[in-house]
């Protein structure tokens, strides 16, 4: 059960312990929105998966889920249950508003390697992309502008201590705890309501430090054949780009327009793909001082394909060779001495006529 600040709405996450639709064998999981003024709603979550986390904004108005199957979805929604936007998919299983709201974090910790993005939410832009390891305690400053980020026992016994970070990502401070020693829990120091100011969110990062513990390397191996070229491998197929760099978008981003033309160039080379396979009405040959226009018979260029596969086949073949033994003839009208081979072929034609003209009819 998660209420808002101001209480007036409430969501109810239900859980059934047996899927009758078969989709899962862990159960199923839903969530329910009600209101105090007597309004129910269910919430329509785009991706099959359970529901990891549910947060309300402080400012009431909007609420985000993260949910589905890893990579899990997050997505904002509206006090009409109306998802207003889409942060894509990523390894993420954590929520944590900052106390104005106008910052939003998505994390991914405990079985999850600790992938933090950070959102500006009155723009619906992403502020940073960052790493918090063996992170089991985090908590926002009552600025909204710093957090904490802490290992503690008795989750993790080892590697002790917390760290104090910017919004936009950077280490600012960080007091790790002697071996010997176990650390339990950090607090900030809490102010009155309205004391702090809601933060300007600025997407240029502050001086910081560097983490004490060297950070393992993000470099994928590539076998030398493959290095120095662009890849195209996904980890996951299901993987989805937030609302605003999605193709389509007014102010796409760069990786959304790099996306666009690798679609355009499947495309095309489809369409070509596509298009090499039918016998066009003529072929044009280049030479090394002119260019040589092939004209096909009408019973080359005209000759639909039938509702027979296999009769498809054959149509396709002898088009082929109808193709090449046009060529061969204007070969040999510019003077051009042709092998014997190509000379027998030459003769065939009238025979692959007749049979392309019994396979169509």
């Amino acid at each position: 059960m998660f209420w808002n600040k101001i209480g007036s709405a409430v969501l109810l996450m239900t859980s059934m312990e047996v899927d009758k639709s078969g989709s899962s064998y862990y159960g199923k999981q839903a969530l329910h929105a009600l209101t105090c003024k007597g309004e129910t709603a269910i919430v329509l979550l785009s991706k099959e998966g359970p529901i990891y986390s549910v947060e309300w904004s402080p400012k009431c108005a909007e609420f985000c889920v993260v949910y589905g199957f890893i990579p899990a979805k997050a997505t904002l929604f509206n006090l009409k249950c109306e998802p207003v936007f889409d942060f894509g998919t990523g390894p993420r299983n954590a929520i944590y508003y900052n106390p104005h709201g106008n910052i939003l974090m998505l994390a991914g910790f405990g079985n999850i390697q600790g992938n933090v993005e950070l959102w500006d939410i009155n723009h619906r832009k992403l502020i940073n992309k960052m790493d918090a390891p063996d992170t089991t305690l985090l908590a926002w400053s009552p600025d909204g502008e710093h957090f904490i980020t802490a290992t503690t026992s008795p989750r993790l016994r080892i590697g002790n201590g917390f760290k104090i970070w910017h919004y936009s990502g950077t280490l600012l401070y960080e007091r790790p705890w002697n071996k010997q020693e176990e650390l339990w829990e950090v607090l900030w120091q809490t102010f009155p309501k309205g004391a702090l100011k809601e933060p300007h969110v600025s997407y240029k990062p502050v001086e910081g430090i560097l983490p004490s513990q060297p950070q393992a390397s993000k470099q994928v191996y590539r076998p030398p054949s493959a290095r120095g070229r662009e890849s195209n491998f996904k980890l996951h197929d299901d993987e989805e780009l937030p609302s605003n760099a999605r193709i389509g978008d007014a102010n796409p981003s760069k990786a959304a327009l790099k996306q666009k033309k690798k679609r355009e160039a499947k495309k095309a080379k489809k369409e070509q793909d596509a298009t090499s396979n039918s016998a066009p009405s003529s072929v044009t040959l280049n030479g090394d001082s002119s260019s040589i226009v092939i004209k096909l018979p009408p019973a080359i260029a005209e000759a639909e394909l039938t509702d027979d596969p296999e009769k498809n086949k054959k149509i396709k073949k002898i088009k082929s060779k109808l193709v090449e033994i046009s060529r061969l003839k204007e070969q040999r009208a510019s003077g051009r001495q042709l092998e014997l081979n190509q000379m027998e072929k030459i003769k065939k034609e009238d025979e692959l006529l007749k049979e392309l003209q019994g396979l169509v009819l």
